[in-house]
């Protein structure tokens, strides 16, 4: 056995050494060294605007050791720009696509980065060259795709941070006329400035941008004094897309873009655009006055449709378009007044689901196949949120049909509202809710009191479905259609035996 001053000694020593070997750790740890003031300083052998002139219309590759450098000018901090970065030199700037988001981390506006382009390939859309990988398999011929992050290493070197561009001083009417020259080559991907703009009218007020679900982008317009216009595309993907444009005047800066032949702005954030001037002419453009639709259908003339731009809506969707039970750029709302109204935004799919709130800024109100109809444009639709639920309001077919048939539209309680009508039965000519002939779309209601037409659209989902033959209670939005009066489910469910 070891004996007692054996052991005594054995743990001092242990002691000893673990004290020993703590002591030469280091408590605080080197931050990592800061690389962005320190500039690799490559030989640089072409231009952009030199890189640029070998693209042949076509995908391009670059078989030859070409080096370019350039200030980060537009980085996708704000969503506007996708997997991309925009650089610029002393001759022109160009688009670099990178299979990468939070590009803004390595690549913010104000880096310098040196690209070894031999074996990339430019590439265009639109007419608005790029560089990246490859020849898009999948897209035209002069589509390509990013470089891949895992090798951006090989293609991409960081600079010095800290750098500005100074952007070009433009008018709208310059923008527009060099792409008919050959300076466009050299204008397009470059930093601009216009000194005095404004947003037209009709884009007052609206969002920069829609649901990324509906379009990746929408077109906006500004103009000078002189009614010159120009395009600014507006990302949906863009964490600004919610705001609303501004209505005063002043500079915009942006890169300056092309598709194919139309002249467009690409904004980096709000920022860009400093409208906070008056208007050309003196012109105020009151913001649109938030109404219930109960007061909107009051406003209404039944035989001359009247401007509705100074109002905006709210509600909460009660229309499928989801089950296909409602036509393309359609939407029924329905606001705490217990009125509804039909939105028309044209033939745009709209994607809004039941039980959305949105806000929606009008542009008319029209009678239309003898409903009362506003218009409006997805830009001017904002979501609030999701999950509402309207309580559909019982009625007898006896006091419904009394309501439709009214002749002046702003009369009607029920009309673009949800109702329930108990204790009724379905028949038609076919059993099935809806069919690819046009007469077998519409169905007959009957209740206690009376008969309507319940009509289903022959695109939704459960068309080929029979309906129950015993009694039910329907669950639907009451409408007309010309003198017609009917009702029309919004999804399979609404029906319950």
């Amino acid at each position: 056995m070891m004996n007692t001053k054996n052991i005594i000694a054995s743990v001092a020593l242990l002691i000893t050494l673990i004290v020993g070997i703590t002591s030469c750790v280091k408590k605080k740890f080197d931050n990592p060294p800061d690389s962005s003031q320190i500039d690799p300083n490559l030989p640089v052998t072409h231009t952009i605007l030199q890189l640029k002139q070998k693209y042949t219309g076509a995908a391009t590759q670059i078989t030859e050791d070409m080096t370019i450098s350039g200030i980060v000018t537009a980085d996708d901090r704000s969503g506007g720009f996708y997997k991309q970065i925009i650089i610029q030199d002393s001759t022109s700037g160009i688009q670099i696509n990178i299979g990468q988001t939070g590009l803004f981390g390595d690549y913010p506006m104000g880096r310098k980065v040196y690209i070894k382009c031999k074996d990339l390939y430019l590439g265009a859309y639109g007419n608005f060259i790029q560089l990246g990988y490859a020849p898009d398999p999948t897209g035209s011929a002069s589509d390509v795709v990013d470089i891949p992050w895992s090798l951006i290493d090989n293609y991409i070197v960081k600079g010095k941070t800290g750098n500005t561009i100074a952007p070009k001083q433009v008018t709208i009417s310059e923008l527009k006329s060099v792409l008919n020259t050959a300076d466009a080559v050299k204008w397009t991907a470059t930093l601009v400035t216009i000194d005095s703009a404004e947003f037209i009218t009709s884009d007052v007020g609206s969002t920069y941008a829609v649901d990324p679900n509906i379009s990746s982008g929408v077109n906006k317009t500004i103009q000078d004094c002189g009614k010159t216009q120009l395009v600014i595309r507006m990302s949906s993907y863009a964490n600004y897309r919610n705001a609303l444009i501004p209505s005063g005047r002043g500079p915009v800066t942006a890169i300056f873009s092309r598709f194919n032949a139309t002249a467009q702005l690409l904004i980096r954030d709000t920022t860009d655009l400093l409208l906070t001037g008056t208007r050309c002419g003196g012109v105020v453009i009151q913001p649109a006055v938030d109404i219930t639709i109960d007061s909107l259908r009051k406003l209404h003339n039944d035989n001359v449709g009247i401007g509705a731009s100074a109002y905006k809506i709210h509600g909460v969707v009660i229309s499928s378009r989801q089950d296909s039970n409602i036509s393309r750029g359609n939407l029924v709302i329905q606001d705490e007044s217990g009125k509804g109204m039909l939105v028309y935004f044209g033939q745009n799919e709209v994607n809004r689901v039941l039980g959305d709130s949105v806000v929606i800024t009008l542009d008319s109100l029209i009678t239309y196949a003898g409903v009362m109809e506003a218009k409006a444009t997805l830009s001017k639709m904002v979501m609030i949120s999701s999950g509402k639920t309207v309580a559909p309001k019982l009625v007898s077919l006896a006091t419904l049909n009394a309501d439709l048939s009214q002749t002046s539209a702003k009369s009607r309680i029920y009309e673009s509202t949800l109702v329930q009508i108990a204790n009724c039965t379905i028949t038609g000519a076919v059993p099935t809710y809806s069919s690819t002939n046009v007469p077998d779309r519409s169905k007959t209601v009957t209740d206690p009191t009376a008969t309507i037409t319940m009509y289903s659209q022959p695109t939704t989902p459960f068309k080929t479905t029979d309906f129950p033959t015993g009694v039910v209670t329907i669950t639907a939005i009451a409408s007309k259609f010309n003198t017609t009066n009917q009702i029309q489910i919004r999804q399979f469910k609404d029906v319950q035996e």
